[in-house]
This record gives C-alpha cells, sequence and structure tokens, in this order.
C-alpha cells in the first residue's frame, strides 16, 4: 500500500489571496499507481477540512486544512510508502516538521517527496530532513510507479531514473528520467481517491469562479527559459500537448460525472500553437460543449491574434489572465521574457473588446530593476486599467530554488538556505497586506517597493471600477446573489465570507 497526501496550505497569518484548489498532481500520480494495480490510498488535508484556518505555532503563518496529527490518524497502518507531494517553498518549514511527525508515526515506511520544491533542492532537503528517504525529479508518474512497484517486490531502487538519496551520507542523483512524450497515455486524474466534492460545494476557485470548477491541463511544460521560473529544473522546455480529442473526451467525462458547470486550465503555457487552440475551441463547438472556462494561470500572446480571440469569445471563455510580467523590455530582456509587451497590449484590447474578463500580471522587485524601469510597468498597469483591465495586479518578485535569479542572489550572498528564507518567501504573498521581511532589489528598498505594489493595486480597482461602474453591480450580484464569480478579486473576497460563516456556525 501507498499512501499520497497532499498537505495543508500555508500563508501569511491574514492572508487574502491563497485559496485552496484540488491536488492535481497527486490524482494524476493516483490514476497512474491504480493503472499499475498498486493499492493507493489519497489524503487530502486541505480538502478535508476547507474552512479550517489554525496558526502555526512560534510563526506568522497559518495552515488550512488538516494538521498532521490528523493526517497521520488517517494513514492506512498497512501503508508501506509515504508520497508527499510540494510546489511551493514558502511551505518548507512546515512540510519537514510533517514528514518527521509521520516518519516517527511510521518508522518502517519509506517516505519519498516530490513537485517542484523538491525537485529544486533535492539535496538540501534530505540533508535537513533525515526522516525523507527519497525524491523524485521532476516529472513523476513513471517514477513513483516504478518506485513502488519495486519497493514491493522488496528490491533495491538504487538505480531508478529520477531519484534521489543520501547513501552513506553521500548526496547520489540518477540519471533524469526521459519526459513522457505522449502524454496521452497519462490516465485521467482521479478524482474519487481525491474527492473533489468538497471544492464543488464551497465554489473553490484558482481563478474566477463558475460554480463546479473542474480543473484540467491541456499541456505539460514550457519551451521558455524565464529567469524567474523552476520550470526548465522541474519539466526541462520540452513542451508537450495533448491531443484535443483526449481533452474532450475527459470533459465529457466530467459533465456526465460531476455535472461541472466549469473548467479552469492550469497549464504553464497554455497557448502556445494556434492551431491547437482553434482546433479545440472549434471541437467544443462541434460537441455542443457549453460550459464557462478559463485560462487563469498567465499565458502568453504569441497566439493570441484576433482569431483565436474570436473563438474563446465564441466558446464562452470568460477569463484570460496575460502574464506580462513588466512593460519594461530592459526587465523583460533581463528576465529572459521573450514577449513583445506593445503586441501583448493589442492582444489583451481585442479580448476587452469581445467581452472576456482580462486579468494582467505584473512582477516588481528583479534584482536588477531600477526605478525608470519599475515605473514603466506601473504606468502600463493604470493604463490597462482604464483600457479595461478587471485587474492588474503587482506581485513582488519572489526568488525560488531552481531558478536562475535564485543562483545569482545566492552567488551574492543575498540568500542563505535556512528556515528564515523559507518563512521570509511567505510574507511576498500577494495576500499579505504589510511589508514582507525582504526584498530583493539592488535599487530599491522594500519600504517604497512595497508602497508602489499597494498604491498600484489600489489605483489599478480604483480606475477599473470608476471608468466602469457597471462593474459595481456585477459585483455586488456576484458576492451576494449567485453562485460564480467574474474576477478573482471577487472570488477571494467571497471566500473570505464563506470560512467566516461557516467558522461562526461551528462556533
Amino acid at each position: 500500500m501507498i499512501t499520497l497526501i497532499r498537505l495543508p496550505l500555508v500563508a501569511p497569518i491574514g492572508s487574502v489571496n491563497n485559496e485552496p484548489v484540488p491536488p492535481l498532481a497527486l490524482a494524476y500520480l493516483a490514476s497512474s499507481l491504480k493503472k499499475a494495480q498498486i493499492e493507493v490510498q489519497g489524503i487530502d488535508a486541505t480538502g478535508l477540512a476547507l474552512n479550517t484556518i489554525r496558526p502555526i505555532p512560534n510563526t506568522r503563518l497559518q495552515y488550512n486544512g488538516l494538521g498532521y496529527e490528523e493526517i497521520i490518524q488517517r494513514i492506512n497502518p498497512k501503508t508501506r510508502i509515504v508520497a508527499i507531494s510540494t510546489t511551493f517553498t514558502h511551505e518548507w518549514n512546515y512540510v519537514r516538521e510533517s514528514i518527521i511527525e509521520i516518519k516517527n508515526a511510521f518508522p518502517n515506511a519509506l517516505i519519498i517527496g516530490g513537485g517542484e520544491h523538491f525537485s529544486s533542492i533535492p539535496e538540501y532537503c534530505l540533508r535537513e530532513c533525515p526522516s525523507l528517504d527519497f525524491i523524485g525529479i521532476g516529472e513523476g508518474e513513471d517514477t513513483l510507479v516504478e518506485f513502488c512497484q519495486t519497493i514491493l517486490r522488496n528490491e533495491d531502487p538504487w538505480k531508478i531514473d529520477g531519484l534521489c538519496y543520501l547513501m552513506n551520507n553521500k548526496f547520489i542523483q540518477t540519471p533524469q528520467r526521459t519526459r513522457i512524450r505522449n502524454i496521452d497515455e497519462i490516465p485521467w486524474p482521479d478524482w474519487e481517491l481525491f474527492d473533489i466534492a468538497p471544492y464543488f460545494a464551497n465554489s473553490v476557485s484558482f481563478g474566477a469562479s463558475f460554480g463546479r470548477n473542474m480543473p484540467m491541463m491541456l499541456s505539460r511544460g514550457c519551451p521558455y527559459r524565464c529567469t524567474f521560473c523552476s520550470n526548465p529544473q522541474m519539466w526541462t522546455t520540452r513542451y508537450y500537448l495533448r491531443s484535443v480529442d483526449d481533452v474532450i473526451n475527459e470533459i465529457k467525462y466530467y459533465i456526465k460525472q460531476f455535472q461541472i458547470t466549469g473548467i479552469q486550465f492550469y497549464d504553464l503555457t497554455a497557448v502556445v500553437k494556434k492551431n491547437w487552440i482553434v482546433d479545440f475551441c472549434q471541437s467544443l463547438v462541434a460537441n455542443k460543449i457549453d460550459l464557462e472556462w478559463s485560462l487563469p494561470s498567465g499565458t502568453r500572446s504569441e497566439a493570441l491574434d484576433g482569431e483565436v480571440i474570436s473563438w474563446f469569445s465564441k466558446t464562452n471563455l470568460r477569463y484570460l489572465v496575460y502574464a506580462p510580467e513588466s512593460a519594461s523590455s530592459i526587465t523583460l530582456k533581463s528576465i529572459k521574457k521573450q514577449i513583445s509587451f506593445e503586441r501583448m497590449v493589442k492582444s489583451v484590447r481585442e479580448a476587452i473588446r469581445q467581452k472576456i474578463v482580462v486579468r494582467t500580471n505584473f512582477i516588481i522587485g528583479f534584482p536588477k530593476e531600477n526605478r525608470k524601469e519599475l515605473y514603466k510597468t506601473l504606468w502600463a498597469q493604470l493604463k490597462l486599467s482604464f483600457y479595461g483591465v478587471d485587474e492588474a495586479p503587482l506581485f513582488p518578485f519572489q526568488p525560488y530554488p531552481g531558478t536562475e535569479l535564485f543562483d545569482y542572489l545566492v552567488a551574492k550572498k543575498r540568500i542563505v538556505l535556512s528556515p528564515d528564507y523559507f518563512n521570509s518567501l511567505a510574507t511576498l504573498s500577494n495576500g499579505r497586506l504589510s511589508p514582507p521581511d525582504h526584498f530583493y532589489s539592488e535599487y530599491i528598498g522594500k519600504t517604497e517597493l512595497f508602497f508602489y505594489r499597494i498604491t498600484g493595486t489600489f489605483l489599478s480597482y480604483l480606475i477599473s471600477y470608476s471608468v466602469r461602474p457597471q462593474r459595481i453591480l456585477r459585483t455586488i450580484k456576484n458576492l451576494f446573489f449567485v453562485n460564480k464569480t467574474a474576477t478573482v478579486f471577487e472570488q477571494r473576497i467571497k471566500d473570505k465570507f464563506r470560512v467566516m460563516f461557516r467558522n461562526s456556525i461551528s462556533k
């Protein structure tokens, strides 16, 4: 028996923009293990207690979901392997403590970690957490299936590709596993082992909510090398798309099985090939699929011309997020973001013209960004709000392991891996309304950057609502009268109301 565990969501106390979402990665792993006829248990600590938020002792952080004591009570006593997936590095201190407690309770079980955090700094994690036995690097399905089959046959796993471990205090990393090329062969996520019903019941959403929101993936990987992103470390730069037919069949299954009303695609870079996305939209029409859907993760604009935007509008794409990051050509070149900002603005304005709700994500505080280049982003943020963008938030730069900028800051001795570093990343969360512990700009102080972020975000929403006052009525309607939202702003307010209401009832 193997137990897959999704630990609770960790965020700053009082955070307003850290919403739990269904554990898509673990649901994929579960389906692959089942296909290999491996007995598997799933524990979604967040989904089992969506409205439970508790402080983490001796920190300024909180967790949303079951604590590790409650998780341990749910682990099957026959478990031989415990697999834990972690994406966000700011959660590491709590993850480490949880792994230690699980190992104490199940000393004979092997614990394997996976996900972007573990893939980015495997040796550090293994040395800082001796209770962690193995780490799987990168794409996990094939690695975990082979690992489990090997252990359950009582054989040694030391030569399995894609593993990291310590042997006689020596760090060993086996050859990187070849990426899965035909991703249609990966079975669809298992939403029975990881029960998605609580997320439906609470209209939980990564982006804007359409009621019963189903998370999905169209692709894997990203062909680009942005210096603030750990994608090359996790996925390499190989980009694979599913077939349109496989995606359509999965949607049809969810409509029948779960009565979904909306789809959210969580892809790193969903739209790269114009022909594919046009074929997909045409298939939605041909199959009479009339769901609302969104691209909430932030996409590029190269393939988003007038034709594509028109197909988006025809097929009920309601929420489209662009990720320009910066309006400065100098900053874009520095972070290796290979886009034309002017072209993206043209695409954004076309989407607005076709009545799609648009969000643009910007980042400020890159190490080498000076005031002149930052002001270009601030001005662009306000102009886009005036043009009709619903949301144009400013995110503080966060130096995550596995990224080129992280390595740069380590070399400059601006970062030292320690518990304080991991907690400081949490304070950079954009749900936090007080200054972070650190900023990493070489030209601008953290207080000044925090002022720009708060002021810019406030002004962008002020412009959005004052220039188009009908949005005020829309927001009131969505907050109080319908089971949907148009923006993340509306959704997070609704989430806050939900938790407060449920907690008041429980008391």
